[in-house]
């Protein structure tokens, strides 16, 4: 059948990608989305689904994932207002050789797996945001796929115990509270993304997994390992939270309440790691650390050379051994320079990275006179 009448008969809108397998130039994959896609998550929580997608032509036999990279998680904050980001390989598995070149045909249809989720205060309702995807070779995701819907609906609320008749005496046991962090004191941090991968430690204490929400202190030392996790903070005093959606290298929270300032919440860049063994010796042997933030609300990030206070929502810190990298998705950040000694306001789709000082050398005049003996 040809293949453009095989595209018509599925109904669906094509994302051509001609992608050119290590073993021959001839072999080409091409990856068709659906028209569209959505999925239903709670107030407070986040939920998996998965994208189902066709692959057609054939890749190299010892390939196990194709050079595309997909979005993996789409985030909704109290505003209601949709980020996207965590670029994941989308797998890509062969099935037999075909005729005597090295090139195999692929299973299809290809399952992608992604993850929304809301904040507590969202409002209940449909968002809509694009499936965001792009060759994995430069790790950019540049390019839109089909729409997405994301339902958020309301949790669900426990009915009252009846009233036994005849009537009687029942003496209910009491609800523990919701765990809701304390200004200034403790941040609660909870599951987005990959349970079990999430490790903490509290100051003094041994590293734990994280499985339930936690509400910890100040000075709390987060590693998500490949996971997300979310922070939640008490915006001031009164019941209003702000919550951030975290993921990337290792972290230190702090939260404070300078007087007559809104508290502020820095997420420190920190070589310790809370894994041991094999793990933390990788970390350790890679120098260059990445951390992004998709938030709402008075948060910061701090490296060893510059600082990002966000004024938007999504942004990454980079960390070397000689520079702060600060990268900006979606909104305004304002970037603090320590070597500089100054502030600079980084737009969207815009960097700055912050360097340490060069010292040059001074040079002496020139001698233009005579010496006497």
């Amino acid at each position: 059948m040809d293949m453009d009448v095989l595209w018509r008969t599925l109904g669906i809108a094509v994302a051509g990608l001609a992608l050119l397998p290590a073993a021959s130039s001839a072999a080409s994959l091409h990856v068709v989305f659906p028209q569209s896609a959505e999925t239903t998550v709670v107030q407070g929580q986040s939920t998996a689904f998965t994208l189902e997608v066709q692959a057609f032509g054939a890749t190299s036999c010892d390939a196990t994932t194709a050079p595309v990279r997909v979005n993996s998680l789409y985030s909704i904050n109290a505003a209601g207002e949709v980020a996207s980001g965590q670029p994941g390989d989308m797998p890509i598995t062969t099935d037999v050789t075909r005729g005597s070149s090295e090139n195999c045909y692929i299973h299809t249809p290809v399952e992608v797996p992604l993850t929304a989720t809301a904040a507590p205060n969202t409002p209940v309702g449909d968002y809509t945001s694009i499936i965001r995807y792009g060759k994995g070779g430069d790790g950019g995701v540049d390019l839109d796929g089909p729409p997405l819907t994301i339902h958020v609906i309301a949790a669900p609320h426990e009915l009252p115990a009846p009233v036994l008749a005849p009537p009687a005496i029942i003496v209910l046991a009491e609800r523990a509270p919701a765990p809701h962090p304390t200004l200034g004191k403790t941040l609660l941090i909870s599951v987005v993304k990959d349970p079990g991968q999430i490790t903490y430690a509290m100051p003094g204490h041994s590293p734990v997994t994280l499985t339930d929400p936690a509400v910890v202190p100040n000075g709390t030392l987060i590693d998500p390992g490949s996971g997300v996790v979310k922070v939640t903070v008490a915006r001031d005093a009164t019941s209003a939270e702000d919550s951030a959606d975290v993921w990337g290298t290792s972290f230190r929270a702090n939260q404070v309440v300078p007087n007559g300032s809104k508290a502020l919440t820095t997420f420190a860049l920190t070589e310790s790691s809370v894994t041991t063994g094999k793990a933390a010796h990788a970390a350790r042997a890679s120098r260059k650390r990445s951390l992004w933030v998709n938030a709402k609300g008075n948060f910061k990030t701090r490296g060893h050379r510059a600082s990002a206070v966000v004024r938007g929502t999504y942004w990454v810190t980079t960390e070397t051994d000689s520079t702060t990298k600060v990268s900006v998705n979606r909104g305004l950040v304002a970037v603090r320079d320590f070597v500089k000694k100054r502030t600079v306001l980084v737009s969207a789709g815009h960097t700055y990275t912050a360097k340490p000082r060069t010292h040059v050398a001074r040079r002496l005049p020139a001698f233009t006179g005579s010496l006497r003996h």
